[in-house]
Order: structure tokens, then C-alpha cells, then sequence
């Protein structure tokens, strides 16, 4: 049996709660942690950015990448609804 494909809500979900830190995360840990390659996590990145989900944190020469509060809502918002529909 082949692994379930995850839906684009569930990956952007996966990095939101990942990078949902203070000092926010690099890429690297959230190509590990939410089991990505580059290119998938800097494309997933790029459109969390662009909608206002995610910001780029700049400083000691490293890009990191925090949730924003809109970010969070929409992790609460997945979960929840996530949860409904497993029920």
C-alpha cells in the first residue's frame, strides 16, 4: 500500500506549526521536520509568505522564518477542523 498524499493545507499547516517559535526556524529544520525537500519547502515558503502566513526573521547572516498571527489562526483552524472530520 502505497503512503497517503498530503494535501497543500496539511503541508502549510506542518510548516506553521514548525516555525510557530519566538526566534523562528531555517529551512533545514523545516525541510526535517515536516519530511519536504528544498525545493517543495521553498515553494511552500514562498506562498505562505505571500499570503501573509508566514515572515522572514533576517539577522546573523541566516534567514529564518516565524508564523505570523494569521498564521497561527489558520494552524487552529486546520486542527480543528481536522479533528471534526476524523470523527
Amino acid at each position: 500500500m502505497s503512503p497517503r498524499k498530503r494535501s497543500k493545507y496539511e503541508i502549510a499547516a506542518k510548516i506553521l506549526k514548525i516555525s510557530n517559535t519566538p526566534e523562528g526556524v531555517n529551512i533545514t529544520k523545516i525541510v526535517y521536520s515536516a519530511n519536504l525537500n528544498f525545493k517543495n519547502a521553498r515553494q511552500m515558503i514562498s506562498e505562505l509568505l505571500e499570503n501573509g502566513l508566514l515572515e522572514t526573521l533576517n539577522g546573523a547572516g541566516k534567514k529564518r522564518y516565524r508564523a505570523t498571527k494569521k498564521g497561527v489562526e489558520f494552524v487552529d483552524r486546520y486542527y480543528a477542523l481536522e479533528s471534526v472530520h476524523h470523527l
